[in-house]
């Protein structure tokens, strides 16, 4: 099923696919609400970990609970490689994601009311249509099967549909996007990406370099994501993407999910919803309103708009690679936008893009039906 052919059912009524120009007119008095209440709303990147040594299991609080079954989301992708600086210490990478995945699995059978795991399409819908969170299992890097695809391979038995190629490092797959040498896919890559499109992984580009992105968007013959990433053209960080990436993502039906990094989306000392706009609508122009979704990289349990020492540590990170990266000559004021730090995000994202003059149709593909699509599309 490729993006045009894709309808989604939910429940009685139809989740519309529709063509997004001045489109469903029908529908154009919708309140946001009933827009939400009906789309899906996705978030293509989360992770849930508070600061060490606290984690989502310790801070799983009923507030929070109630938080999430409250928020109207339909699903995230749920990062269980959160963390590394603790994963890396790990005598066994391997075993702590195995360990890590064992007891999100505990979390969702103990909160089966608002949690559930989603490893299939017909998991999605059934999410929808139940009203209850949906946890897709994704990765932020290849780390813990590293050399090994037996390894990769217990991981997709355990549910993991996503998984990111590398994250500021390169590795045995990828160069990162700070790597100055801007490789390619390596052989080894190829066969990840081959095998990846075999057993139904999402391939996710965040943090992966400039030619290896490309490389990995033609080598691929399932539609790959960049889950959570800005636009280069609008902001100069390395962690953006060009415009050429881009145009081929969309060429081959791939998504590209806007973050929530606000320092790297613009260099404004002030932000708003309106900078995050922007980037959506640089990709709507460059590939098509197929092509863009809504990826925060945002902690889903703390829900803050900036942690306390966030924008000092980026600034840190700004000092020390200024030298290599002359572009990024901007100070950090703010790393949030505050509207897409709640839990009812992708609901203040409608709002938005409604009084911007958005079709419902749009709306609705921009806040989860791209993603959906593309994940019937690979996962099936």
């Amino acid at each position: 099923m490729n993006r045009r052919e894709f309808i989604g059912t939910v429940g009685g009524g139809t989740l519309l696919a529709t063509s997004g120009v001045a489109g469903a007119d029908y529908l154009s008095q919708e309140t946001p609400e009933a827009i939400y209440r009906r789309a899906y709303a996705i978030d293509a990147m989360c992770f849930a970990m508070a600061p060490p040594p606290r984690t989502f299991v310790q801070y799983l609080t009923h507030e929070k609970v109630e938080a999430l079954r409250t928020s109207g989301i339909t699903a995230m992708a749920m990062n269980m490689t959160a963390n590394f600086a603790v994963l890396s210490k790990a005598e066994n990478m391997f075993g702590a994601v195995v360990k890590r995945i064992d007891t999100w699995d505990a979390i969702v059978r103990k909160h089966s009311d608002v949690f559930a795991k989603v490893t299939n399409a017909e998991e999605l819908d059934a999410v929808k249509r139940a009203g209850r969170v949906g946890f897709i299992y994704c990765f932020q890097m290849s780390a813990p099967f590293g050399w090994d695809l037996e390894k990769l391979q217990t991981f997709i038995d355990r549910g993991v549909r996503q998984i990111q190629l590398a994250d500021g490092n390169r590795n045995f797959l990828v160069d990162s996007c700070w790597e100055p040498a801007n490789a390619g896919l390596s052989q080894y890559g190829y066969r990840v990406i081959e095998a990846f499109n075999d057993h139904g992984v999402i391939v996710d580009l965040s943090h992966v370099g400039d030619r290896s992105s490309l490389d990995v968007i033609l080598a691929s013959t399932k539609p790959v994501i960049y889950s959570h990433s800005g636009c280069l053209a609008l902001c100069p960080h390395p962690r953006n993407v060009s415009d050429r990436n881009i145009r081929m993502l969309a060429e081959k039906g791939g998504v590209f999910g806007v973050y929530n990094q606000s320092g790297w989306l613009t260099k404004d000392p002030t932000i708003s919803i309106d900078h995050f706009i922007d980037h959506v609508e640089h990709v709507i122009n460059l590939g098509g309103e197929d092509s863009v979704a809504v990826g925060t990289d945002q902690d889903v349990v703390d829900m803050t708009a900036m942690r306390p020492t966030e924008v000092e540590d980026h600034n840190r990170s700004f000092a020390r690679r200024r030298q290599q990266y002359p572009e990024l000559t901007w100070e950090i004021k703010h790393m949030r936008v505050p509207e897409l730090s709640h839990p009812q995000r992708l609901l203040h994202l409608v709002q938005a893009l409604q009084q911007r003059g958005y079709s419902t149709g749009r709306i609705e593909k921009i806040i989860g039906g791209n993603y959906a699509r593309l994940f019937r599309e690979v996962v099936g």
